[in-house]
């Protein structure tokens, strides 16, 4: 395999992440961080409302947390949970995500 080759198993086929060298690793982060810059991806995770309904519920059920407070959302995606955690009472709500 050669130096620019990328690999995204572990050399006992196992995730990379949890049992692989530092190349592995680094492969698996980037994959895994990169596909939530995929519209579609944000898409699926909207539509989701089994997640959507925890997010919102602890968000909002913990409005007591926010009041007042100033609130960084990073890699704030569709930008829901800082509109959120603006409902919920957030004096000040700064949401931003770098994508490559």
């Amino acid at each position: 395999m050669s130096e620019l080759t990328f690999k995204n198993s572990s050399d006992t086929g196992k995730i990379p992440t949890f049992d692989g060298n530092e190349k592995a690793k680094a492969t698996d982060f980037a994959n895994y961080f990169c596909s939530y810059a995929q519209l579609y991806h944000q898409k699926q995770m909207l539509a989701d409302h089994n997640r959507m309904a925890a997010y919102h519920a602890a968000i909002m059920g913990n409005s007591n947390l926010f009041k007042d407070k100033v609130v960084m959302d990073v890699g704030t995606g569709s930008g829901i949970l800082a509109v959120w955690a603006a409902q919920a009472g957030a004096k000040r709500v700064y949401a931003g995500a770098c994508v490559f």
